[in-house]
């Protein structure tokens, strides 16, 4: 996709956010190609060994610099065998030889370069403004530093006991992000598996906190009483806006899920679980996220692939009290996009060496 493709493109994403874009053990030696914002992005290591994130065409003839190689730290395109080091430069023109490099030929092929961080064992990337292009003094904020990672400190320290997987939804982003609020649905759509899991969302709460979203229930008979406090499946969540989730359900299992839009269409789902438990937990959480991945999110994705229209139109429906958590993301998402809509002077995260 050209930079007027990502241009005409920008109003479907929320921008100044981090993503999870990747699990980050997909980046090896070899550079990676992936799309994500409808934009093809090469990942690659460095010679330190650090994350680099760039446009993958080539700037010389829009090679794919996927297909190529890592040599001393930089990338190599594999059709012309041009150079660009970790911070987007040309270093190397073949055809031309050291001596045009060193003239500075090279200066108007350096790589549009993304911010990209490793945290956790995963690859997030912000897309948004970049530090220094005037983002903070249109907020009024002065701020120039990015802000931090949307983690979660309740999770546990390291990943010993922990497995990580991805999936792709032929759905929009924000359709799966109903999905991924949707509680009330599981003794439905997941009904093989749901074993005595009742249909009453009773208690339910949802509140948001700038942008952290919280929501809170239990899944149980309608015995027409109150809610005992110990009875039914409870879930809490936790959304950092606008992708990033936190969850744990039953009482037992707690896992991390992101969300990226890999076009207007098609969205990259992250999922890990964490099971605490000495020497078996990382295969505990394997088998866990496998059943998850086959068994369960299939379900989702069939009924947000069968459901219409396509893309989220709250108008188009009758959302119900159960539906509270995704009124309140969708409310959060409007006036964001209202923001965006209102700067439209504002940059993407695309900028030259």
């Amino acid at each position: 996709m050209g930079q007027q493709g990502i241009e005409e493109g920008r109003g479907a994403f929320v921008e100044d956010a981090w993503y999870i874009i990747a699990n980050a053990r997909s980046v090896g030696k070899r550079p990676v190609t992936i799309e994500r914002f409808g934009t093809r992005i090469v990942l690659f290591r460095d010679g330190r060994g650090a994350l680099v994130a760039a446009r993958a065409r080539c700037p010389h003839r829009g090679a794919d610099l996927g297909l190529g190689r890592v040599v001393d730290g930089s990338i190599e395109c594999p059709y012309h065998g041009f150079r660009f080091s970790a911070d987007g430069r040309c270093v190397a023109m073949p055809c031309e030889g050291r001596a045009a490099v060193a003239g500075g030929a090279g200066a108007a092929l350096a790589l549009t370069r993304f911010e990209v961080r490793e945290h956790r064992g995963l690859v997030w990337l912000w897309w948004g403004d970049r530090p220094g292009d005037g983002a903070a003094d249109r907020r009024g904020d002065g701020a120039a530093e990015l802000p931090p990672l949307p983690w979660f400190d309740s999770l546990p320290p390291d990943e010993r006991h922990a497995h990580t997987a991805c999936m792709e939804w032929n759905v929009p982003f924000a359709r799966a992000m109903e999905g991924m609020l949707d509680l009330h649905h599981l003794p439905f759509a997941h009904r093989p598996w749901a074993f005595g899991v009742g249909a009453l969302l009773d208690p339910y709460d949802v509140r948001v906190e700038g942008d952290v979203l919280h929501a809170e229930g239990v899944l149980r008979r309608d015995d027409g009483r109150p809610w005992d406090g110990r009875q039914g499946w409870k879930f809490v969540m936790e959304v950092r806006f606008p992708g990033v989730i936190r969850l744990s359900f039953g009482g037992t299992t707690l896992g991390l899920a992101g969300c990226a839009p890999i076009d207007a269409g098609r969205t990259l789902i992250v999922g890990r679980y964490y099971m605490p438990v000495p020497v078996i937990g990382r295969a505990l959480a394997w088998l866990g996220l496998w059943l998850e991945f086959r068994l369960i999110q299939p379900g989702d994705q069939r009924m947000l692939e069968s459901t219409e229209p396509r893309d989220p139109d709250l108008g188009g429906g009758r959302c119900v009290r159960a539906d509270a958590g995704i009124l309140a993301w969708h409310k959060m998402r409007r006036a964001r996009l209202r923001e965006q809509r209102a700067e439209a002077g504002r940059r993407l995260p695309l900028t030259q060496a």
